[in-house]
């Protein structure tokens, strides 16, 4: 027969077990995502137009781009987008690039695509950011910004986002 001291302490093993069982899953998620972090900061952005073509009305611009932003987001971005210039002076916008630089002090490279639209005087639109390596692998950002042309082929403002780091 076991003593009555064994059978307590194996009792208070299986008991404990359900607890320490709790107490960890409430505390793995914090190890593998942080919080989320909000800031904002500036852009410049400098166009270089590829041959444009015309259709009903509507200018179709390709074009290359290097953006230089500084805040939650400090660095460059470099890619590729198309630009549609309406008949009434609206405008769309749609682009990609790779960034480089600190996101929330981590740094590394990751995808931003942007998706805009207004007038060359007052224009905005979203970004969404994935795909990091480095510092910012798992990283995932949505942000908006706004802005207005500063010359023929450059534009400047302000920007906001909402970052997120997963994974461990």
């Amino acid at each position: 027969m076991l003593a009555k001291s064994t059978i307590t302490r194996h009792l208070l093993r299986f008991l404990m077990l359900p607890l320490v069982s709790a107490v960890w899953l409430g505390v793995a998620p914090a190890a593998y995502a942080d919080e989320p972090v909000q800031g904002g900061g500036t852009f410049t952005i400098s166009f270089t137009p590829v041959p444009e073509r015309t259709a009903d009305g509507n200018t179709f611009i390709d074009y290359t781009f290097t953006e230089t932003t500084l805040g939650i987001f400090d660095g460059t971005r470099v890619g590729s987008g198309e630009l549609v210039i309406h008949a009434d002076g609206s405008l769309n916008t749609i682009n990609s690039g790779t960034f480089t630089g600190t996101i929330a002090g981590r740094s590394g490279t990751a995808e931003m695509s942007f998706r805009g639209s207004g007038t060359f005087a007052s224009a905005g639109g979203s970004y969404t950011v994935t795909g990091g390596t480095g510092g910012l692998a798992g990283v995932h950002a949505e942000g908006k910004d706004s802005g207005s042309a500063t010359g023929p082929t450059t534009l400047a403002g302000t920007y906001s986002f909402k970052v997120n780091f997963s994974g461990p």
